[in-house]
């Protein structure tokens, strides 16, 4: 026998109108949060900035993080084309956000096979970049905005899904006008901590295609147990989203613990 149902004969005003408003669920996003203990990390990027002469932020240690962390988990470096199609990714390239025109807006520094580069490698790539962006010498970011900005907005929305079905379900490469293929890559990283935030969370775009958007904010002192023993640490608290048709639960988990091992022990990316 199947499962009897009866009508909900007085049901509230909000649920009646909720239950008219919004469909079907058909956001596969998942969320979760990982407290660190900053210490070990900003102890090594003090010294790693002085003996090798770079200016290195937590995120760029999150990024070189990440990027290996993706390496040794290559199940999570996947894109879904075609209608649900899974492809896996050859390469692991990340997308680091920066931004521009005094905050007002967003653009984004390409590591490409960040696995492979080192910290003080993937410190002054975002660096160049962003400030070839602000000084308006990049040739890529100067033609996708000029690209989106000429446009009507009444075309806004066909550009953007033509653009994305180039370059994200066909794979084609447009540099001359600042759209390469795969345009995000393997997962983005934003920094939020800049601004204060404590606790955020970014939304996929359509367009994005990558399965994992990271949130780097502010590096707090909060309390925290070790040993048995209640403490005060620097404590940096790393916000995920996943897109659950690539990543579910159990492997979020194993990529959770190898970041959390990695900046416990950041040495170990150098070695």
């Amino acid at each position: 026998m199947g499962t009897k149902f009866t009508p909900v004969e007085h049901a509230s005003a909000f649920r009646r109108i909720a239950a008219a408003m919004w469909t079907s669920p058909t956001d596969p996003t998942i969320f979760g949060s990982l407290d660190v203990d900053a210490s070990p990390a900003l102890a090594f990027l003090r010294a790693y900035g002085a003996e090798h002469g770079v200016r290195v932020t937590v995120t760029h240690l999150v990024a070189r993080v990440l990027a290996v962390a993706i390496a040794r988990h290559p199940e999570v470096n996947a894109k879904v084309r075609f209608w649900g199609r899974l492809d896996q990714r050859a390469t692991v390239d990340l997308v680091v956000q920066v931004a521009t025109d005094a905050g007002r807006d967003l653009s984004t520094s390409r590591l490409e096979r960040a696995d492979g580069l080192s910290l003080a490698d993937i410190a002054r790539a975002v660096a160049e970049q962003a400030e070839k962006i602000r000084a308006g010498r990049d040739a890529n970011y100067g033609k996708s905005r000029s690209l989106f900005t000429r446009i009507p907005w009444w075309l806004a929305r066909p550009a953007i899904r033509l653009t994305d079905l180039l370059t994200n379900e066909l794979h084609v490469h447009l540099p001359q006008y600042g759209l390469p293929s795969d345009p995000f890559g393997s997962a983005m990283i934003t920094n939020v901590g800049m601004f204060g935030i404590d606790t955020a969370f970014a939304p996929f775009t359509p367009i994005a295609r990558c399965p994992i958007l990271l949130l780097v904010t502010e590096v707090r002192e909060r309390p925290w147990v070790d040993a048995g023993q209640l403490v005060v640490r620097p404590v940096l608290r790393l916000c995920a989203s996943f897109d659950h048709r690539v990543i579910d639960g159990y492997q979020a988990g194993k990529l959770s613990r190898e970041i959390q091992q990695l900046l416990a022990d950041p040495a170990e990316l150098e070695r």
